[in-house]
This record gives C-alpha cells, structure tokens and sequence, in this order.
C-alpha cells in the first residue's frame, strides 16, 4: 500500500466534529487487524497525525500499538470502538445484520475484502447513516502501488496521481449513492460491471 490515505471527507456524518477534514490528522481511527497490510496502514496513519486505536487476535501485535502511540483494545470490542473511522484490515465478512447495530462510528473504510456478508448489509449501514467505503475500491491503492512500483517502475508522482485518481473514484460513488438514494455498494458493482463492459468492448474493437 502507498503512503497516502483516502478519507472520506465531506461525505462522513457532519454531526462528527472532525468530519469535514479531509486530512487523517486530528480523525479518531479504529484499526481492526495488525497483519502486514494493517500494521502498515496504522504507521501510515499515525504518521498522518491520526489518533489511533487499534486490536489483533494475535497479542503480539500490542507492541506495535506502542510503537504508533494508538490505544489497544480487546479483540472482542472491535467493533464497539467509539470512532470517526473504522479500519477493517483483517478477514472479511466482518460487517453483519448481527454486528452494524454494534458500530459506534461515523463511517467503515479499510483494505479487507468481502467486509459485507451480503449485499442487503450494504442497506443496514445506510439506515444507520454510516458511511461504507467499498472494499473493491480501497483494497485497489494497494494493487495501484504493487503494479506502479514492481511492474511498471513508476515514480513518486506518478503513484500520486493514480492514487489521487482513487480517491476521486471514491468521490464519485459517495456522490452517485447520496444523489440516486441508494447504497456505495450498488454504485460500486455497477461502476465495477461498466468497466467490464468497457475493456469487452476495447478488446473487441
């Protein structure tokens, strides 16, 4: 994953505070999963001046909690952490008509895929107006920089601006499910099903 994160912005729950800064700095972070893609999320985070809490089935992933200044809490309180941002960084299917009433936070953005069991949670979420970044979308930064770096040695800038293209991506399903009533999960298979389309097309043109 590259050393930029994507918030949700503008988009988040503006009774929140801290819900119109676009920068991680200041936000209170909930990360779930210390692994190596969610340690590196945490640093990054911690680097961006987030106010981090974090957890891990694994209790010898505390010390990193040390070595980013974050709070540690029980595996078992995950999803209670009261938050601006919850990180899902560990296995999928985490979110659930059993746990989302369980959410105390304004918005769910993080790079573990299937989050949702099923696509009727997307609605739940909704209902309870927190904000859910597709896992398609955000895991994508992580594919973004494996192929810019190792396939197609690109430089700095050139990974910022692919990244920056995201978060745009990103923008545009907040922007499409608010306007259109419907949930980021249904804009994101339909952009997800037009891009399809579209490489079909190209290859057959």
């Amino acid at each position: 994953m590259h050393d930029h994160v994507v918030a949700a912005g503008d988009d988040v729950d503006p009774t929140r505070p801290s819900a119109h800064r676009s920068s991680p700095a200041g936000r209170s972070i909930g990360v779930i999963g210390l692994g190596a893609v969610g340690a590196h999320v945490a640093r990054l985070l911690s680097r961006a001046g987030a106010r981090l809490v974090v957890t891990d089935i694994d209790p010898a992933t505390r010390s990193l909690a040390e070595e980013v200044g974050a709070r540690w809490v029980d595996p078992d309180n995950a999803l209670t952490m009261e938050v601006d941002i919850l990180v899902p960084a560990a296995l999928g299917g985490l979110l659930t008509a059993r746990t989302v009433p369980l959410l105390r936070c304004a918005a769910v953005a993080g790079p573990a895929k299937t989050q949702l069991d099923e696509p009727a949670t997307a609605r739940l979420l909704a209902a309870r107006g927190i904000l859910w970044a597709p896992d398609v979308v955000v895991s994508a930064g992580g594919v973004i920089h494996t192929t810019g770096v190792e396939l197609r040695r690109e430089s700095e800038e050139q990974l910022t601006e692919r990244l920056a293209g995201m978060a745009a991506m990103l923008r545009q399903v907040f922007h499409t499910a608010r306007t259109h009533g419907t949930t980021p999960a249904t804009v994101a298979g339909e952009l997800a099903g037009q891009r399809v389309l579209m490489g079909r097309g190209a290859e057959e043109a």
